[in-house]
Parts: structure tokens; sequence; C-alpha cells
């Protein structure tokens, strides 16, 4: 009997672990698409072929390349109040200055540093007043001022972000407005994309004339196009969580207080699947992605049926005398 109980344990294991697998944001995907269509979300067939017209063929390749950034800033926004003008600038700088003491001290230079000015505004209160035999009057008067300023900081190495949130926690900063990711020389990935992809071109014309079709005497066209996607632009949102679904009689007989569900943020690299060629495919930290996409057209040669020779047998016969007679066989 023990034997028998560890077999149904193993047995059971494998229906648990796709959920896992999965994860929330695929659970609740999942269940979205459940709504509309069944198996929405999966690519059951391929994409399909597509013919022109008899004689042009077209051949389309797309190119990804996962690039790790070279240099990243992040911009932090930095907000104080106070009574008057003086008061609030000075508030701000003593905050402001103990944050570029500490992240001097993490290494970054004041080149890598930039504080930018954002704005500088009075604020304002209702002030409420109520006459005898008239309406309340609420009148605006000065309440105080507020500064915000920025600083753009650059670094190379992206594990001293952490360092950097904590300096600014302790100086009361706890706005990161963004982080943007640079590389070096861009170029120099979409020439490696390029010569990538026509190389790719030339193995698919090489399998065309292994079978008798020679693309290279061919008329070509071609046409490119080329974008990137940086991190910022592809994190994503949901929520997790699991709630109880009521019956229409209980929700007629009592009042329903939901809770509030957090937002889960998750970076959602575009995936491979559409793409033909993929350059550096595996990716553990945000990447910033290139594509390529290339066309190419080749107009081949109108097909000219095969014209048969039709092969005819004449018997000529020179008689004694010199003439020349055709003879007929059959």
């Amino acid at each position: 009997m023990k034997h028998l109980n560890l077999f149904l344990s193993i047995l059971l294991i494998p229906a648990v672990a796709p959920a896992q697998v999965m994860g929330n944001y695929g659970e609740q995907n999942q269940k979205q698409y459940q709504n509309v269509t069944p198996n929405a979300q999966f690519r059951a067939v391929p994409k399909s072929a597509r013919l022109r017209d008899d004689n042009v063929l077209e051949i389309s390749i797309n190119a990804l390349s996962n690039q790790r950034a070279d240099s990243y800033t992040a911009i932090f926004s930095v907000l104080q109040v106070g009574k008057t003008a003086e008061e609030t600038n000075t508030l701000l700088n003593n905050r402001l200055n103990g944050f570029l003491s500490a992240i001097k001290g993490l290494g970054i230079p004041a080149a890598d540093i930039y504080v930018d000015m954002v704005n500088f505004l009075p604020r304002y209160e209702y002030d409420v007043s109520k006459k005898l035999f008239s309406k309340k009057t609420y009148t605006e008067i000065p309440k105080g001022f507020e500064l915000q300023k920025n600083v753009h900081i650059r670094y190379a190495n992206p594990g001293l972000l952490d360092d950097v949130v904590t300096a600014a926690a302790q100086q009361e900063i706890y706005d990161i407005v963004k982080v943007d990711y640079f590389i070096n020389d861009p170029n120099k990935v979409y020439k490696e994309l390029r010569e990538t992809t026509f190389a790719y071109l030339n193995d698919i014309e090489a399998r065309y004339r292994s079978i008798g079709i020679l693309l290279d005497s061919a008329y070509l066209i071609t046409a490119e196009n080329a974008w990137v996607a940086y991190p910022i632009n592809r994190y994503e949102s949901y929520q997790a969580f699991s709630t109880q679904l009521l019956d229409q009689s209980d929700k007629n007989n009592a009042v329903v207080n939901t809770a509030d569900k957090p937002f889960s943020r998750f970076y959602n690299a575009i995936p491979a699947n559409d793409y033909d060629i993929v350059i550096n495919p595996q990716i553990l930290e945000p990447a910033v992605q290139f594509s390529y996409n290339l066309i190419a057209q080749y107009t081949l040669p109108p097909y000219k049926p095969a014209v048969k020779t039709e092969i005819k047998k004449e018997f000529i016969w020179v008689t004694p005398n010199g003439e020349i007679k055709t003879l007929k066989v059959e």
C-alpha cells in the first residue's frame, strides 16, 4: 500500500507545475481570453506563406537584437513646500545637497549629475466668509510656495541604482520619475542586423538554387525598415487576486464592499515569435531591443513552355538520269 501512495503522489506533481510556470500574469490573461474566444491567445497555425503574381517571389525577413544598455539615466523629482520663497528654497537645497553629497560618495562624478529646475509656484487656499443675508464667499489667499527640481543621474552599473534610491530616501526623496536606457553606438547594432539578415537571404537564394530556381538572375528590389523598443515602453501591469463570485440573490440582499487590489508591474520583452533571426536571445535584465525588417521581391522571367520539335524523315531518290524524286514512306 505504501508503494501505491507514492506512485499516486508522483502522478499528481505534473498537474500542479504548469500553473506555477505560467505565472499570475498568464493566468489572468488566459481568463480574459476565455471570455472572448477560446484559445485566442495561442497561435495554433503559424503565419501562412503568401503568393503574389506567377513570376514574383517575395521574401520577408525579421531580425531582432537584444542589447544591454551601455549607460542609464535615472530622474528623481524633489518637491518642497514652504511658507515663504526663501524658506522653500532653503529647505529644498538642504535636502538636495545632502542627496548630491551621498551619490558622489557612491562614485558618481559631478559631470554625470544634472539638476533641472522644473517650477516655482505660489500656492493658494480658499478663505471662507459668510455675511448676514448672503451666501458663503470663497476667496483665494496666498498660502505658501511650491518648488520642484529634478535630479538627472547617469551611471553605467545598473546595480548602483539601489544605493542611489537609498540615498534619496534618506533625504525624503521618494519619487523616481523614470530610468532611460542608452546605447553608445546604435548604428553598429543596425549594421550587424543588416549584415546578418542579408547573409540569411543569401542562404535562402542558395536553397532555391538547389531546386532549380535561380533567384540571383531575377530582377530584385528590396525595402527595409528598422525600429527600437526601450524598456520604459515595455513595462505592463496586472492584478493578481482571486475573488468569490456571488449569486444574484446575494447581491440584491447585501452591500458588497470590495477591497483595493494592488497592481503589479513587470518588464515584458518583445517576444521572438515572429522573428527569423534573434541576436542575444537570452534576456536576464531589461534590454534595448532593435528590430530590422527586410523585404526582397524577385521578378522571375515569364514562364515559357518548352516547344516540342517534330522531326520529319524524307527519303530522296536520285535516278540514273540525275532526276531527284521524293519518296513517300509510311
